[in-house]
């Protein structure tokens, strides 16, 4: 299927841009005193909410709409909530509580069953190409290469 065919990634994406849009507006209105730029700001940020609102009325409105990736959660796991805050009294709310939620408080060690460190098991043959894989991408850690960040700042020689 190509991208014409499915309008609805693109709205995801949009929805997306617009919304962190919208916080990149908000910062800046809270950094400056200057009447006219927050108003000239608050306008803009107003113009993504309703851009937003927009891409994502026209994305409701395709059916059957693009579920949010296609592969299913391993189901014991999908509806339960690990509280892994440390201290009492962690916020509780509809992201983890309710009849849709098993709430584990202080799994230990791992969820999973394990031993709650970071291991993987793996073929002798896909250590051979992990091994090949960490030496190709390795980081070079002498190289100091001038960035873009670093021409912005005027101070490229």
């Amino acid at each position: 299927m190509g991208s014409a065919q499915r309008p609805y990634l693109h709205l995801r994406s949009n929805i997306a841009a617009e919304a962190r849009a919208k916080i990149v507006y908000e910062r800046l209105i809270n950094v400056t005193d200057d009447p006219g730029i927050k108003e000239t700001l608050g306008f803009l940020m107003t113009r993504e909410i309703a851009h937003q609102k927009s891409f994502e009325k026209a994305l409701h409105s395709i059916q059957p709409n693009f579920p949010q990736g296609k592969l299913p959660g391993v189901p014991e796991f999908t509806s339960v909530y690990y509280n892994m805050s440390k201290g009492d009294n962690a916020p509780r709310g509809p992201w983890n509580e309710g009849p849709e939620w098993e709430y584990v408080d202080s799994p230990e060690p791992a969820v999973d069953g394990g031993d709650g460190l970071a291991t993987v098991n793996v073929s002798k043959n896909d250590v051979k190409t992990l091994q090949a894989m960490a030496s190709r991408t390795a980081s070079d850690t002498s190289s100091d290469p001038m960035t873009g960040a670093d021409l912005g700042t005027g101070q490229a020689a």
